[in-house]
């Protein structure tokens, strides 16, 4: 009798995943695809001659987070880090010699899309999902002036979150190349 349910069960699995329109390998394995297209940004909403940056305090300690948007439509994350002059030169120093960029280019999770209409931004990119795979994700601000833009809102697995996080814009060269596997 276990043998006739184990033979009807493979069946029945195999009927399923061989009429969905992804593979089992896909459905499995594969991380989730971003929704949004890159779109080349030719708009002046939005300066990107060098990285915006946020601080937040944390446990009364200042951190910092950057991150980059191209004009291909592109936007990657660069260092997160306990907040200090000497810290963010050191930080600058390794965006422009590329040794950033040569250590994190194959990292999925920094890489993003954004797109700007009117006085809104959104990015899409990728988060750990719980099952090892990568989900995405989106984040939605409000662009403030053309060096400034606040992220008030995160979803992700259909789970909104609320936040506040506010980027100023600093002008720096050379940037870190946008060239990257996972955007297309």
């Amino acid at each position: 009798m276990n043998h006739r349910i184990l033979i009807l069960s493979a069946i029945v699995l195999a009927v399923v995943f061989s009429s969905c329109e992804r593979s089992f390998e896909e459905t499995i394995f594969r991380d989730e695809k971003l929704s949004m297209k890159r779109i080349n940004y030719t708009g002046s909403e939005l300066r990107t001659d060098g990285y915006y940056i946020k601080y937040d305090t944390i446990s009364g300690e200042v951190q910092a987070s950057t991150t980059f948007l191209y004009r291909n439509g592109v936007s990657f994350n660069g260092y997160s880090f306990t907040f200090s002059e000497s810290e963010l030169k050191r930080i600058e120093d390794k965006y422009a010699d590329g040794s950033f960029y040569k250590e994190s280019y194959s990292i999925k999770l920094l890489w993003q899309v954004f797109q700007i209409i009117d006085n809104t931004i959104v990015f899409e990119g990728w988060a750990h999902d719980h099952d090892g795979k990568y989900a995405t994700f989106k984040q939605y601000g409000t662009i403030l002036n053309d060096t400034t833009f606040h992220i008030h809102k995160d979803v992700f697995k259909n789970e909104e979150m609320v936040l506040d996080n506010t980027f100023h814009f600093k002008q720096f060269a050379p940037k870190p190349d946008s060239t990257n596997s996972f955007i297309k």
